[in-house]
């Protein structure tokens, strides 16, 4: 019993007692359930056996008091079992049920009590509803079931007259457990474990957005599970070797990390009850930890061992589960709703809840667990006997539908991940999910006529010929005034060869002129291509080469057969002109290499677009349309075309009229504009400028960048005005999505909205499925407005243009876009995919955090990009503020909204967000912050000092960075490493070598290093620091490590130690086996190795072999073998037949070292050649001293001679095999030759050839694929 003085809390007890403080009048930490008996009960039996459980479990009755030494439990007097007969009510289960619900709604008061409640509802004849509530202080989910089977137990003892079981252990043992386990080394073991597991922890999120704080009650779903799946579960389960509750702990986390795995992990919460081997097993209490569970698998293995990964895992947390994660939150400061230690609960209940009662059959209804932060999925009971699937969530981060959704999509889930050979082969839309998403949302079809956009708008123009049609600031045409002179130019193209297929380029200010050409060029069947007059030449020359187009209109001679508008014709009749299916215009937009790329839009695809918009918008003879954008930019054609087709007049701004927001609001005012188009950029700027003020009521169209929700409403306090927000790719003619942003909409953010007529929009996954929706994925489009695709590209065309899986013989375009559907069908734009950041460890989206900045209310516009900072990646904010706010303010607010890893590092304050010319964001244009340098101890005077100045001076900081600041995390690279080599060597005379920057990039390490002239060439250069083990990675043939830098940038707190050649010191001599060298240097590591920690190895290339060979050697020395990770290496036997490398082959092997494919450059075979080339490419290797040089020749073949005599040695541990996937083709080299050479092979493949396998892009994979080895030390 506890002392009559009290005691303190257990760890377990600390921190509910805390939560519940922090909200004393929340009910959620009631613990409840009921259990439905139906028999012949003998009551008082039944009450009696209640009272004696009572009387054996004294954590029902406590109460906590707060003094000077803190909180105190102490036992109370002890809760009084109850009984109401509720069968004379017209319903007397719904009577019982309603009065658990409202007694698990009173909150407990914990200095006075009970903290427990048990009370039988008797329904009728032999039916019961018993009661059974504890909080959470008092019983955890086990504590429940063993008071629960205590009184079954001692009831049909006594029904039975038989004598009772052993009661229950007293609540004594546990809190003198909790105590011993403080003070003990166990607690101290526990804690390492964990600082190691969690050292790079990112991140974490939920399954929906917002803060994770429990409210005082929660939404469930409940669903049984089929027999046959539930069967399937263990027999799957059984298969891997593992309990059927790991394998449903795997397959519920890779559910998780389909909505959470930014990092591509997901952090689970998975509930351990800490009792197995604990004398206080069977003390109802408070035990359970809720330990995070990091998962982090390859859906593309097969499922056994993605479970098999999950469930070591698992073992390795459990062994350590008894530290609490209370204190692992303050440790890592996840505290607060919006740092999370981890994200959904995954409890696994794998025993029969309900008690044995003499007599009576009894089914258990679990009411309440405790406080539902923000998900939590369990699953209750056995295979054989029947499983649930329960989900509890927070009502206010999901609604009851969202939690229904869940509950359905995951049963769904598991129905196919148990059918599947792997994961990756599982949707995560349910079939009505995905059927909603391809058809139910993209139910658009519309009929349109087949025909042209010069019959269009030939037929606009003969409604009225004398309307005037294009009004500009020199010259006003009629409908008459365009047709004929159009024809006639349309005449002359033909004659020139214009014509269905051929191409005319147009080259002319905005003005009436303009338009005429653009109609001819389409009325004499040719498509139209714009280049903007002010272009550089070279780019103009660019995209003529590409198109060839036939002629030129432009006012000065050009590149090509140049028509002048003075030289136009003013008769003639046009052709017979184009067909639906024939080129329209071609637009040239960026491509991704920096070459602009063409994308051909049919007439047919045009005309839906524009007589969409004109039905849509009700737009006709009365309405006047601006013409504004450059004739470049897709939305353009819109501009141009709809008035003529409407019979609207289409007002002409002047040249550069875009960019000034004084002159539109003027033309507005002229021309009596009724409609016109802004990117949302310019239309900020357009806002603030006073002439906006009092303007006519307007029809305002905004694309081309996302709409902020602030800037949505400033419009509707500045103008009369509806707002309608388009979405399109110049791939899909100009539009294919709408929403009306009107004063009433307070969408946050503002959707792209919903499809436009004959078009189809999926959000899709990385293998091209459906997603449920609010889940975010890749915008796809499809159906008629596509594009015909690139100019001249079959592969870009072939690379974005895909067959349209869902509708047979159909198209559709990767648009490279993030988006979500909304639970009305709008969609959501999220911004670009290749937008993609890493913040520490977190992929973040940039116009996710620009989308969180704008619904903060205090900024009108904002973009997010990322910089290498110090250290790292950094987030940067540009912003224009809205009146009054202040960068404070949205620092304050933004910390409200996003999670740590998306607040941006550094905030910019803008007057306006910098424009192209075609009135998009800018993005070289945003001016850099200013990123402080990071603080510590001064650097001391001398060669510190020295360092420090050079090392500001190479990195541009604005000031000297201390003596503990080190190069690469300021931002250093390779280039700026010889720079920095050769200042000090300029300043101090002495040069302290590459290789030593790399060894030793801290400004005081840097120099000492100058004092020992170490050049970095010894054989272990240590490349990273970090407290875990180390990974010692083998040289490969050229004897240098330094190639591994990246993959010690990409494995923090775990040092990456190389090991060098001796052949690179002139006075070394290699010896005469493989063998022996691998014994030298399992000697040198031995020197500085930590006593017992595993021996983790790697190797690239030829350093494989010598990897492998060095873990023979670890095994039959008895020491403790890691990871061994080889990075496309093969056995030696794979090269003894091949010739050893020549002096020329030994030099090249330095291209290899720096990450150059030598086979690309075969006229370098000369030392001055490879070194000068080095040199230029910003390769450390080509300033190597001479002698090194040589070094390195001598390695290459001494090292090669070795691998032809070497018998490759079979070690009994597992190997990890990363191939170069695009090396190899031949099929001579498999990774399977290492099969009868290691005790289990691992085989993965990167998409890289085999120069490549050390760069930072595979580093980053590699250290993802040697994480699960490296988790255990």
């Amino acid at each position: 019993m506890i002392a009559a003085g009290g005691a303190p809390l257990t760890e377990a007890q600390e921190g509910i007692w805390y939560a519940q403080a922090l909200d004393p009048e929340n009910p959620v930490f009631n613990t409840g359930q009921y259990t439905r008996i139906d028999g012949p009960l003998d009551v008082a039996l039944f009450q009696d056996a209640v009272s004696r459980m009572i009387g054996e479990a004294e954590a029902l009755s406590l109460r906590f008091s707060q003094g000077p030494e803190g909180v105190q439990q102490s036992v109370g007097a002890p809760p009084e079992p109850q009984y109401v007969d509720v069968s004379s009510a017209a319903e007397p289960e719904a009577e019982a049920l309603a009065a658990i619900h409202a007694a698990e709604a009173q909150p407990a008061n914990l200095a006075r009590g009970p903290l427990a409640c048990f009370t039988l509802y008797r329904l009728g004849p032999e039916r019961f509803l018993w009661h059974q509530m504890a909080h959470h202080l008092a019983l955890d989910g086990y504590g429940m079931i063993l008071i629960t089977r205590r009184v079954g137990d001692l009831y049909s003892a006594a029904v039975q007259g038989q004598k009772a079981p052993p009661a229950l252990s007293p609540l004594a043992r546990a809190v003198e457990e909790d105590a011993a386990y403080r003070d003990g080394d166990k607690r101290a073991r526990d804690l390492a474990f964990w600082d190691a597991a969690l050292a790079d922890l990112p991140e974490v999120t939920g399954l929906a957005e917002g803060r994770a704080v429990s409210a005082h009650a929660f939404h469930r779903a409940r669903l049984p599970l089929p027999d046959r799946l539930a069967q399937r579960l263990a027999q799957r389960a059984e298969a891997a070797d593992l309990s059927w509750p790991d394998m449903a702990v795997a397959l519920v986390g890779a559910y998780v990390r389909r909505f959470t795995g930014n990092s591509g992990e997901a952090v689970l919460g998975v509930p351990h009850m800490g009792r197995m081997g604990s004398k206080a097993a069977r003390v109802p209490c408070t035990m359970v930890n809720v330990l995070p569970l990091r998962l982090r698998g390859d859906e593309g293995a097969p499922l056994e061992v993605f479970a098999s990964e999950v469930a070591q895992d698992l073992r390795q947390t459990r062994r350590h589960g008894r530290f609490r994660s209370e204190v692992l939150r303050r440790r890592l400061g996840r505290i607060g709703g919006t740092r999370r230690l981890h994200g959904p609960l995954v409890n696994i209940l794998p025993f029969e809840a309900a008690p044995a009662i003499a007599g009576c059959t009894a089914r258990m209804e679990v009411t309440g667990a405790g406080s539902v932060d923000d998900i939590t999925v369990t699953l209750r009971g056995l295979p054989e006997q029947g499983l649930t699937l329960e989900i509890d969530a927070n009502p206010s981060l999901y609604t009851r539908a969202e939690v229904q959704g869940h509950a359905d999509r995951l049963m769904a889930f598991l129905t196919a991940a148990l059918a599947a050979e792997s994961l990756s082969q599982v949707p995560l839309a349910t079939p009505e999910e995905a059927l909603a998403e391809v058809h139910g949302a993209n139910a658009t079809a519309h009929p349109v006529p087949e025909t042209t956009l010069t019959a269009l708008i030939a037929e606009g123009l003969a409604r009225d010929p004398q309307a005037l049609a294009v009004t500009s600031e020199s010259e006003s045409l009629t409908a008459a005034d365009l047709d004929t002179r159009s024809a006639a130019l349309a005449a002359e193209l033909a004659r020139r060869g214009a014509g269905p297929g051929r191409i005319v380029a147009v080259s002319l200010p905005r003005s009436a002129g303009l338009v005429v050409a653009l109609l001819a060029v389409m009325r004499s069947g040719a498509a139209y291509l714009p280049v903007d007059p002010e272009d550089p030449e070279s780019r103009k020359q660019a995209i003529f080469e590409t198109a060839q187009p036939v002629a030129l209109l432009a006012e000065e001679e050009g590149l090509l057969l140049t028509l002048r508008p003075s030289d136009w014709p003013t008769t003639g009749a046009a052709p017979e002109g184009p067909a639906p299916g024939d080129p329209a215009y071609v637009i040239f937009t960026s491509g991704s290499t920096g070459a602009p790329k063409g994308v051909v839009v049919e007439h047919s695809a045009i005309v839906n677009r524009l007589l969409w918009m004109r039905d849509q918008y009700g737009i006709g003879p009365a309405d006047r349309i601006l013409q504004k954008t450059p004739a470049t930019f897709d939305v353009s054609v819109w501009e141009f075309f709809l008035p003529l087709i409407c019979g609207a007049r289409l007002a002409m701004a002047p040249p550069s009229a875009h960019r000034d927001p004084a002159t539109i609001a003027g033309l507005i005012r002229a021309h009596g504009i009724t409609t016109l188009h802004f990117v949302p950029s310019m239309l900020t700027l357009f806002l603030r400028a006073k002439e906006s003020a009092g303007l006519p009521p307007l029809r305002l169209f905004t694309s081309g960048e996302a709409l902020p929700a602030a800037l949505r409403d400033a419009v509707h306090q500045r103008l009369t005005a509806q707002l309608h927000n388009l979405y399109g790719p110049t791939e899909a003619a100009v539009d294919v999505s709408f929403w009306d942003a009107g004063a009433g909409d307070d969408s946050q953010p503002v959707p792209i909205g919903h499809p436009v007529w004959n078009t189809r929009l999926y959000i899709l996954d990385d293998h091209r499925r459906p997603l449920p929706q609010g889940l975010a994925g890749t915008l796809w489009i499809a159906g008629r407005q596509l594009a015909r695709g690139y100019l001249n590209r079959d592969d870009l065309t072939q690379a974005r243009f895909l067959p349209d899986p869902f509708v047979p013989g159909a198209r559709m375009y990767d648009t490279g876009d993030r988006a979500r559907r909304r639970a009305d069908g709008a969609i959501d734009y999220l911004g670009r995919a290749d937008d993609q950041l890493k913040i520490r460890g977190v992929r973040v989206e940039p116009g996710e955090v620009a989308a969180g900045l704008r619904r903060t209310g205090l900024v009108l516009d904002a973009a997010v990009t990322g910089r290498e900072g110090r250290p790292g990646m950094l987030l940067v904010a540009h912003v224009v503020l809205c009146p009054g706010a202040g960068l404070e303010a949205l620092r304050e607010a933004a910390a409200g909204t996003l999670p740590a890893a998306m607040r941006p590092a550094a905030y910019v304050a803008m007057e306006a967000l910098p424009l192209t010319a075609n009135g998009k964001l800018d993005r070289r244009a945003l001016p850099a912050p200013e990123i402080a340098v990071q603080q510590g101890r001064a650097p001391a005077p001398g060669a510190e000092a020295i360092v420090a100045q050079a090392m500001a001076e190479v990195l541009d900081l604005p000031a000297p960075p201390s003596a503990e600041a080190e190069f690469f995390a300021l931002g250093g690279d390779s280039l700026s490493a010889v720079r920095l080599t050769l200042l000090l060597e300029e300043r101090l005379g002495r040069d302290p070598g590459l290789g030593a920057v790399f060894e030793a990039p801290g400004v005081a390490a840097l120099a000492q290093r100058l004092d020992r002239a170490d050049h970095g060439l010894g054989p272990l250069i240590r490349l990273g620091s970090g407290a875990l083990p180390p990974l010692y990675a083998v040289h490969p043939a050229g004897g240098l490590a330094w190639c591994y830098r990246d993959l010690a940038r990409a494995l923090p707190n775990r040092p990456v130690v190389g090991v060098q050649s001796p052949a690179l010191d002139p006075g070394e001599t290699l010896p005469g086996s493989l063998e022996a060298l691998a014994s030298g240097y399992l000697a040198r590591i031995l020197t500085q190795h930590p006593k017992g920690a595993p021996v983790h190895l790697l190797g690239w290339s030829l350093g494989g072999i010598l990897a492998q060979e060095l873990a023979v050697q670890v095994e039959r020395a008895g020491l403790t073998l890691g990871a061994l990770c080889l990075l496309d290496a093969y056995p030696a036997a794979a090269w003894r037949d091949d010739p050893e490398p020549n002096r020329s082959d030994a030099l090249r092997a330095l291209l290899a070292l720096s990450g150059i494919d030598p086979e690309a450059y075969p006229e370098l075979v000369e030392k001055a050649q490879i070194l000068a080339f080095l040199r230029e490419r910003g390769s450390p290797l080509g300033l190597l001293p001479p002698a090194v040089a040589e070094g390195v020749v001598r390695a290459v073949q001494g090292t090669n001679a070795l691998v032809r005599r070497h018998e490759d040695r079979a070690l009994k541990g597992p190997l990890l095999h990363v191939a170069a996937a695009r090396e190899h083709t031949s099929g001579r080299l498999k990774p399977e030759m290492w099969r009868p050479l290691c005790g289990k092979l691992q085989t993965e493949a990167l998409p890289l050839r085999h120069a490549q396998m050390t760069g930072a892009e595979a580093s980053a994979q590699v250290a993802a694929l040697l994480a699960p080895h490296l988790s255990g030390a």
